[in-house]
C-alpha cells in the first residue's frame, strides 16, 4: 500500500464518520423540535374548529364571580406576602375532619 493510498483511505473514513456525526446531531435536533411542531399543528387545528373562528360569541362572565376569584387571590397575595408578577400557588390543606372521612 502506498502513501498516498493510505492518505486517500485516512480522509475518505474521516469524512465518512464526520458525514455520520453531522446526521446524528441533525436527527437530534429535529427530535427535539417534534414537540413544538406537534403543538403548532394542535393549535391550528383548535384555532380552525374553535367557537371564535365559526363568530359564536362566548358567554359573558358573571361579574360575581370575577370579584370573588379577585378577592381570593388578593387575600392570599397579601398572606403570603407574594412578589408583585410571580406566580401565586393556592394548595389545599386537608383538616383533619375531612381526613377521616
Amino acid at each position: 500500500m502506498e502513501f498516498r493510498d493510505a492518505l486517500s483511505i485516512t480522509a475518505l473514513g474521516m469524512s465518512v464518520v464526520f458525514a455520520g456525526l453531522i446526521l446524528t446531531a441533525l436527527l437530534i435536533v429535529a427530535i427535539n423540535r417534534l414537540p413544538d411542531l406537534s403543538r403548532g399543528l394542535r393549535r391550528r387545528d383548535e384555532t380552525s374548529d374553535s367557537p371564535r373562528a365559526t363568530g359564536a360569541a362566548e358567554p359573558p362572565l358573571d361579574p360575581e364571580v370575577v370579584t370573588v376569584i379577585a378577592t381570593v387571590l388578593e387575600i392570599e397575595h397579601r398572606l403570603h406576602h407574594a412578589e408583585h408578577g410571580k406566580r401565586l400557588t393556592i394548595a389545599r390543606q386537608v383538616s383533619q375532619q375531612e381526613g377521616r372521612g
